[in-house]
């Protein structure tokens, strides 16, 4: 915790009045991450464009875990999610966490509903189901990515770019009407 208050240049004891245990200041960065997720999401599907569209436009934004100054909340969040799972009791405060990721499924169903009005995307199979499933998986897989960049041995011979292009192009193409 005193290093967490000499970087924010603040006593540790201001640390503490906010954050009484560790668990809250971890919960509470990890909810910020969420967070600033949720607000590209609503900007992409509260945008202009189609269902179709604006999925092409959230995949793209998952990448954003790739970028440099991303690769730490994506490490930050996979290691968080991974302690939660892990942890015997669930943690304090983890409402404000789950309250953002839920965000992001009602925002998703959000799209699913303009894509059954718009017609731009097949609507025989659940498109609500169909299209959380395909963001948890690609962001999944960009937070996965980003987490063991320039480690040689997780290293494939496709290019990450590249799979991306893949994943993404799959997704759409099972989609299209």
């Amino acid at each position: 915790m005193q290093d967490i208050a000499d970087e924010a240049i603040l006593g540790v004891a201001t640390i503490f009045r906010y954050f009484p245990r560790k668990e809250q200041l971890i919960v509470a960065v990890a909810s910020d991450i969420v967070q600033s997720e949720v607000l590209v999401f609503s900007d992409i599907i509260r945008g202009e464009g189609t269902c179709y569209d604006k999925l092409g436009r959230l995949f793209d934004s998952l990448v954003f875990f790739q970028q440099v100054e991303s690769q730490q909340s994506s490490k930050l969040i996979e290691a968080f999610e991974c302690y939660v799972a892990m942890s015997k009791s669930p943690l304090e405060d983890i409402e404000m966490y789950h309250s953002n990721y839920q965000q992001i499924i009602s925002l998703c169903a959000e799209l699913a509903e303009l894509g059954k009005k718009d017609g731009s995307v097949r609507n025989d199979a659940n498109v609500v189901e169909t299209i959380n499933t395909m963001i948890n998986v690609f962001g999944n897989f960009s937070k996965k990515t980003a987490m063991l960049n320039g480690i040689e041995a997780f290293q494939t011979k496709v290019d990450e770019a590249e799979q991306f292009n893949i994943l993404k192009n799959i997704f759409l193409d099972h989609l299209k009407p």
